[in-house]
């Protein structure tokens, strides 16, 4: 699947972002402000086109979900009945400066990972990818809120972001080991002052791979856990090689004894630190 995160960066060059804001039928511009729900909207518009240009090259379908309050933003595949679809996910964010750490929220942890059908399209095991999609900006303090020009002044407009960097990698590889926030059941990016991170993907579920991804957070214990049998990764690499394989079950078939040894391999690491 290569082949879509090379061609998004070939694509995405071409985009320009630039936004005035909504045109009505009388030809006057409404801006758009720096609400941040509405620029992650708009990042959305801006990668749509992208993805469903990339597909179409591929002989593939760009679908969203019927349910907007369900994950992904986006799914790429043959057909509804595909076992190989690929989610999508846009996530936006801003930072103050370029020193500013940069952290995004990566969906549930405590749904579809879960019981395969809760709060997704179609099942959690009908995918074999997925990807985020990371728009990074900084807000541009003059925008103007909610104010409305002709189309003939529209220079006039600040555009309400800028310095948009973006990225697409795949989930597991930006995923750091603690939740988005400390009271919901979101799984969070590792957090880093380096873009460059992100889009290489060098979270520490890289090194472990996709299983152990899903492993860790599959037994991630819930925000009112009484229960909390690790709450870090330090934690998991301890806990797994103490669970027999019958206790440490996914929704799909995977290699136990593979990822064993990456567990075993990075616990060894961690103690030579």
């Amino acid at each position: 699947m290569d082949f879509i995160i090379n061609e998004f960066y070939e694509e995405m060059s071409k985009v320009k972002f630039e936004a005035y804001g909504i045109l009505d039928t009388s030809n006057r511009i409404h801006t758009l402000g720096t609400d941040s729900k509405i620029i992650g909207r708009i990042f959305e518009m801006f990668a749509q086109p992208v993805m469903e240009k990339i597909a179409k090259r591929h002989g593939l379908i760009l679908t969203t979900p019927e349910s907007q309050t369900v994950y992904p933003d986006f799914i790429m595949m043959n057909s509804a009945s595909s076992k190989d679809k690929i989610a999508i996910d846009i996530k936006t964010t801003y930072i103050d400066s370029d020193q500013s750490t940069i952290k995004f929220t990566l969906g549930s942890f405590g749904s579809y990972m879960r019981n395969n059908t809760k709060n997704i399209e179609y099942k959690y095991t009908d995918y074999s990818k997925h990807y985020v999609i990371g728009f990074v900006y900084k807000r541009n303090g003059q925008a103007q809120e909610s104010q409305v020009f002709d189309y003939e002044d529209r220079d006039k407009i600040q555009f309400p972001f800028y310095d948009v960097k973006y990225f697409i990698q795949e989930k597991y590889k930006i995923a750091g080991d603690k939740p988005g926030s400390g009271n919901t059941e979101n799984i969070g990016s590792f957090s880093t002052k380096n873009f460059s991170e992100l889009k290489d993907g060098a979270g520490p579920f890289h090194e472990l791979g996709v299983d152990a991804f899903d492993l860790y957070w599959r037994y991630y214990p819930k925000y009112r856990s009484a229960d909390k049998v690790y709450t870090s990764l330090d934690e998991f690499v301890e806990w797994f090689p103490e669970q027999s394989k019958s206790d440490v079950e996914l929704l799909h078939p995977y290699d136990y004894d593979a990822t064993l040894n990456r567990i075993l391999t990075y616990a060894r690491k961690l103690a030579g630190k």
